[in-house]
């Protein structure tokens, strides 16, 4: 049987070992509130930060923008956003492995950052951002255009409306002076 004063040791070591890992679990969680991942796309032209949940906390741009259309806009934002978000369950990673170490528990953290942000698409080389805004040479080539929508006649187009003859059978001569089917031009 047990002695009675190591049953007290256990406890005492339990209750250590519960005190150490609350206040390893508090750090983390500090230093997880501190997150912040900046990443740039675009020559640096656009750049999302993204706080300590993952989701952006802030969008910046520089005066290259004003070159690229509201399409290129948009899309370097969701660039750079999963640039960002790609490198959160990394970061998370080296904050647990610093402060809590490895269990289950920060395994199943680390693992729903990941699956929540999983790594950035490959992107394609980026060409340099213009810093003065110009005109803008694309080339598209058979397998970028998009097939066109078969085209619809056009709707035919009404007769002209007949002439009004001064003196005519309408009645209304409000005085305009109309030429009928004559020239005004002359005959030479």
């Amino acid at each position: 049987m047990a002695e009675l004063s190591d049953v007290e040791r256990m406890v005492d070591d339990w209750e250590r070992n519960a005190v150490e890992k609350s206040e390893r679990y508090a750090r983390m969680q500090h230093e997880v509130e501190q997150i912040a991942i900046t990443e740039s796309v675009a020559g640096g032209a656009v750049s999302v930060t993204v706080g300590s949940n993952g989701i952006p906390t802030g969008v910046a741009m520089t005066e290259a923008v004003r070159s690229m259309s509201p399409d290129e806009i948009s899309a370097n934002v969701l660039r750079a956003m999963q640039k960002a978000q790609a490198k959160y369950p990394e970061r998370l990673q080296e904050i647990v492995a610093g402060t809590v170490g490895d269990d289950e528990t920060t395994r199943h953290i680390v693992s729903t950052a990941a699956a929540n942000f999983p790594p950035a698409p490959e992107e394609e080389a980026e060409p340099p951002a213009r810093e003065a805004p110009g005109r803008q040479l694309q080339v598209e080539t058979e397998a970028d255009e998009e097939p066109e929508p078969p085209r619809r006649p056009a709707p035919p187009t009404p007769p002209p409306a007949p002439r009004r003859r001064p003196g005519g059978d309408d009645g209304d001569d409000d005085g305009d002076d109309d030429f009928g089917d004559q020239t005004f031009l002359r005959r030479d």
